[in-house]
């Protein structure tokens, strides 16, 4: 259940095009960092016994509430800390991290981030977000969202090829701004759906996911592990994945690679797998000393190969995907800067 993607590389498709992130290669925990094992536990012996808060801005029995409640014993085990989960939910995830990013940068408080729904609102300069990528330290990514699209398993859509042809498709989604919303509006955008429209209102996921079990709607576009439920419970099915590899739990999916996408389409769609690798970070507030930081980096490498926090992960059917923090802020924040002008038109048009 767990991937280790520890370089991540940017290709430029045209002049201002973002492509594909190629994550390769094996990094042990902490590697980035050059201070031997003795001495960094020396360094991190101000944790020993310290309480750290970890923010999660959406309700208890989320996917977020979940994953985070997976890592926490691993962090505790390297940092000799308790570690409490904090629910605060509120504007779509992002009233806690607004708050995040005032508290002292001490180590205290950490939080796992929507990054995917920050970083597009951010790009899309909307309402909400009262920060910036640089008003965050990177700790490390601790998972990704793959995406996929979910169509009722009784219904006339079991290909793509099937939407494609489709006049007037119907996603599904909680509302504007949500990643369900962004997803499924630039699919529409990327293809040019005839006639298609994202259909919103709905209160919650559980909602959206009855719409279509009931047909109200066509499909949903978001993260798997939202879906795997209904699709492991033949009720849905995957007609697309935006992964590399169609995933197991659907092994008939379309995926990109077998596409004849135009050159508009191809950024859009990179420019919706940019903001997945971005993924669900956890951060802090900005201004953290680089010891300090370092601290909370190794701790979250050496959490994700826990054997506890593994074979939690595995019993939960959460896929760890780590990230570190200088990858994240190295590599993934600076590339969003050349995302090209269509693909913002669309996260704007998303809000």
């Amino acid at each position: 259940m767990f991937q280790n993607k520890s370089r991540i590389a940017r290709v430029a498709l045209g002049a201002s095009v973002i492509g594909a992130l190629a994550l390769t290669g094996c990094t042990a925990p902490g590697q980035e960092r050059s201070t031997s094992s003795a001495a960094a536990a020396e360094s991190c012996s101000s944790f020993k016994g310290k309480t750290i808060e970890l923010v999660i801005p959406y309700n208890a029995g989320g996917g977020y509430d979940v994953l985070s409640r997976v890592i926490i014993p691993g962090i505790e085990n390297a940092l000799d800390a308790k570690v409490i989960p904090m629910n605060k939910p509120g504007a779509g995830g992002l009233l806690a991290i607004n708050q995040l990013t005032t508290a002292p940068a001490d180590g205290s408080q950490i939080a796992i981030v929507n990054g995917t729904g920050a970083a597009a609102a951010i790009l899309a300069g909307a309402q909400g977000p009262e920060f910036g990528f640089d008003d965050l330290s990177y700790i490390g990514r601790v998972a990704v969202d793959d995406l996929v699209v979910t169509t009722n398993a009784d219904s006339d859509y079991q290909t793509w090829e099937d939407v494609m042809k489709s006049d007037g498709f119907r996603f599904g989604s909680t509302g504007r701004g949500s990643s369900d919303y962004i997803v499924a509006n630039a699919l529409i955008k990327a293809f040019d759906l005839k006639n298609a429209e994202v259909v919103v209102g709905f209160n919650s996921q559980a909602e959206t996911d009855l719409a279509l079990i009931q047909g109200n709607v066509d499909a949903i576009a978001g993260p798997l592990d939202s879906r795997r439920t209904s699709i492991e419970n033949g009720e849905t099915i995957v007609p697309l994945s935006f992964a590399d590899e169609a995933p197991a739990v659907a092994p008939d999916a379309t995926v990109f690679s077998e596409l004849d996408l135009s050159a508009d389409a191809e950024e859009i769609i990179n420019g919706i797998k940019l903001l997945t690798e971005y993924g669900r970070p956890l951060v802090a507030p900005a201004g953290m000393d680089e010891q300090t930081r370092g601290c909370l980096q190794d701790a979250l490498a050496a959490a994700v190969e826990d054997p506890e926090v593994l074979e939690q992960a595995e019993k939960m059917q959460r896929e760890l995907s780590y990230l570190s923090g200088e990858e994240l802020a190295n590599d993934v924040v600076p590339a969003f800067d050349e995302l090209p002008a269509n693909f913002i038109d669309v996260l704007k048009a998303s809000y």
